[in-house]
């Protein structure tokens, strides 16, 4: 067997910047052969990985980036879901193009990789696919709900695929990272009535401000590399504080708890002032 044989493929989501493009050159680095997917090749930074065009949201542009990568390698051994990005703003000005949009990319462009890169691995006899979460998918953010409501279900949906998938010696886990100093806010998108809305921009920029003291984004590529090397995974990889801080709340205290202090932290008020 060739060498080219011996290493296993990568496909990997949203490696363009953050934590994808980190992730793409620590697994380059430890002898996997990586493929970093972009929308835009054009103004893609220069990387020692190989580079593809994708848009998660276009289910031809799918197939296609996966056809590529078979026809160069013959397989696709892990699939690594982390093309994502967070919608701010009310729920009340969320509009429903806005609301199908983020779905789009968060949950539905992960089906649409698993359709195509699911069968492939099940030909193989083997295969690995890990999700990119956040701890704001086990709590609801305020002014960022879409968010979490997109990554909640991504949560349950890479529970449901990691047992559906054990039968066909398909491996799935689900990275969870807390707040992490990354290029995420540049693509945070807007509903019409957040320039309008201070406790709205308060929050997120409550967010913004965590992001810059969080978890490094080198932490979050070495939990991933856990989840790829790992024998039997585990279903869920956290890191950071927020994890640990909420996750122990939801645990042991009433609902009531949870919105309280997650208003509290983010400074949302008790009533809306009213506008001059």
């Amino acid at each position: 067997m060739s060498r080219k044989k011996e290493k296993k493929v990568v496909l990997l989501t949203g490696a363009s910047g953050g934590i994808g493009t980190v992730t793409a050159a620590l697994l380059l680095s430890k002898g996997y052969i990586v493929y970093g997917t972009t929308r835009n090749l054009n103004s893609a930074p220069k990387t020692s990985y190989h580079q593809l065009q994708l848009d998660v949201q276009d289910e031809t542009s799918v197939k296609e980036c996966v056809q590529e990568v078979v026809n160069k390698e013959g397989k696709i051994d892990i699939l690594i879901n982390n093309a994502g990005y967070a919608l701010c703003g009310a729920l009340k000005d969320l509009s429903m193009d806005l609301l199908k949009d983020s779905f789009e990319t968060n949950l539905f462009g992960v089906h649409r990789m698993v359709q195509e890169v699911v069968p492939i691995m099940i030909k193989q006899g083997q295969g690995r696919i890990i999700n990119m979460g956040t701890f704001g998918g086990r709590f609801g953010l305020p002014f960022q709900g879409i968010y979490s409501a997109s990554k909640a279900a991504l949560a349950i949906y890479s529970d449901t695929l990691k047992i559906e998938s054990h039968r066909d010696n398909i491996k799935v886990a689900l990275i969870e990272p807390g707040d992490t100093r990354t290029d995420f806010n540049a693509g945070r998108k807007y509903t019409e009535g957040f320039e309008n809305d201070p406790d709205a921009q308060r929050a997120v920029e409550i967010m913004r401000k965590e992001e810059l003291k969080g978890i490094k984004t080198e932490k979050v590529a070495k939990s991933v590399l856990k989840a790829v090397k790992a024998r039997n995974p585990k279903p869920r990889y956290t890191m950071g504080f927020q994890p640990f801080f909420f996750g122990i709340l939801i645990r042991l205290f009433p609902y009531t708890l949870h919105s309280f202090i997650a208003r509290l932290y983010y400074k949302v008020p008790k009533k809306r002032k009213e506008s001059n």
